[in-house]
């Protein structure tokens, strides 16, 4: 599964910022959560405009905090559920995370939905498993 770390320093620390979707292809009816971690950050994380998205459920929060042998580390987490109305794509718009002066972009996330389960993409080979073509689990960006 591809992952994509985008991070800047930050008070001496290296912030990680991800973003992640439970599932890149899904059906009509369907769910897919979308979670934005950030990892020993100090900034802070603007979120995407979800006003035009079938949000279900969210924004979701966690946070996290451990002190081992002096030194700390954080977590937290900002999560969406959201519901495959029609067939096409969804797409969560881009995010930005900010610490003091540097401002980084985290880029727009797609997921494809289906009109039926099952339903074979074109662009997907034809050797693969049907299994394979309808739903993927865990993508992160």
């Amino acid at each position: 599964m591809p992952l994509l770390w985008l991070s800047i320093t930050a008070f001496g620390q290296q912030p990680v910022v991800k973003v992640e979707v439970s599932s890149d292809t899904i059906s009509i009816g369907e769910m897919v959560e979308v979670t934005y971690t950030i990892e020993n950050g100090e900034g802070k994380l603007n979120m995407p405009d979800m006003s035009k998205l079938p949000v279900v459920s969210g924004p979701n929060t966690s946070s996290s905090f451990m002190y081992q042998n002096g030194k700390m580390s954080s977590n937290q987490s900002y999560s969406f559920t959201l519901m495959a109305m029609e067939a096409g794509t969804l797409i969560i718009p881009t995010a930005t995370y900010q610490t003091g002066e540097e401002k980084l972009t985290i880029n727009p996330v797609e997921v494809v939905v289906l009109a039926t389960p099952g339903t074979k993409s074109s662009s997907k080979s034809a050797t693969e498993k049907p299994s394979s073509t309808t739903t993927r689990e865990k993508r992160k960006f």
